[in-house]
């Protein structure tokens, strides 16, 4: 696996500075032979997934993304979008800005492109298949919720409308800016599927906040807000399907104690969305 190292030694980059390490990958801010700052992800082997991310950015050419500029093996080199997180926006200047900036973004990351899509992206079937052919027991007081999404799901994936290449993980953290008002979304998962699903992974977070994610009057103005989009009553159902699914990933596959708490919201977060949905 190449280093980044070799991406220096490849794009002749300067001024290299580690501004993340995570998991699946280690993320540096650079600047390349032009002077301009730019940003090199080197996946890791448990995030060598991530290339149908890669192809995504490199099939959305910069509209609603970051720019891919080069890539080789597990080495990327990509347009620096920003310091700023759509979190910190959202601690400056609430709630509501933040959503306003994450429901304009959304018509850009899904616009049509001249090119075909990637082979290689994810269907949603695959996808949600850790929650739809899972065999371990629930506890049982959460037993009934998860039932309850896995028939959802299904349902959802039956009736898609308008499949689309998607990012698959959007979120506070993985939309940035320059400026405050130019936002642009990073690390994508590289699905394809039904674009409302791109919109469930945002009611989770910020992570660790159930005051806010919890809060029925927070969930319901978000739907309220994107339903133009999507359809509000699709749209928590596929949050409700995300929150399961996630919460399955978390409780089947921890890493951390972290990972056990989100999947305890996640789990809180289904039996709010749920109880939401049978009282319409």
């Amino acid at each position: 696996m190449l280093s980044i190292d070799d991406a220096v030694r490849l794009w002749a980059l300067t001024d290299v500075r580690q501004i993340a390490d995570t998991p699946g990958s280690c993320v540096y801010r650079c600047r390349t032979p032009q002077g301009a700052s730019a940003v090199v992800k080197v996946l890791k082997p448990r995030g060598l997934g991530e290339a149908s991310g890669m192809d995504f950015l490199a099939w959305r050419e910069g509209r609603g993304a970051v720019r891919l500029i080069r890539r080789k093996q597990n080495i990327a080199l990509l347009e620096d979008g920003g310091e700023q997180t759509l979190e910190e926006h959202r601690r400056q200047h609430g709630e509501s800005a933040a959503d306003a900036a994450f429901a304009a973004l959304l018509p850009q990351l899904h616009a049509p492109s001249p090119f075909p899509p990637p082979a290689s992206l994810v269907p949603l079937e695959q996808h949600f298949e850790a929650l739809l052919k899972r065999r371990k027991p629930a506890d049982p007081s959460h037993a009934d919720n998860f039932h309850w999404a896995a028939d959802l799901t299904r349902r959802l994936l039956s009736v898609q409308v308008n499949v689309k290449p998607l990012h698959g993980d959007l979120h506070h953290e993985n939309i940035i800016s320059r400026d405050g008002m130019h936002w642009v979304a990073i690390d994508p998962h590289g699905l394809i599927g039904d674009p409302a699903y791109d919109v469930a992974n945002y009611f989770g977070n910020p992570l660790h906040t159930p005051d806010v994610t919890l809060n029925p009057e927070r969930i319901l103005s978000l739907a309220e807000r994107l339903a133009p989009l999507y359809g509000k009553r699709k749209i928590l159902e596929y949050a409700a399907a995300h929150a399961a699914l996630s919460a399955t990933w978390s409780i089947d596959d921890p890493v951390t104690e972290e990972d056990l708490a989100d999947a305890r919201d996640r789990l809180r977060f289904l039996a709010v969305v749920r109880g939401l949905m049978e009282a319409a």
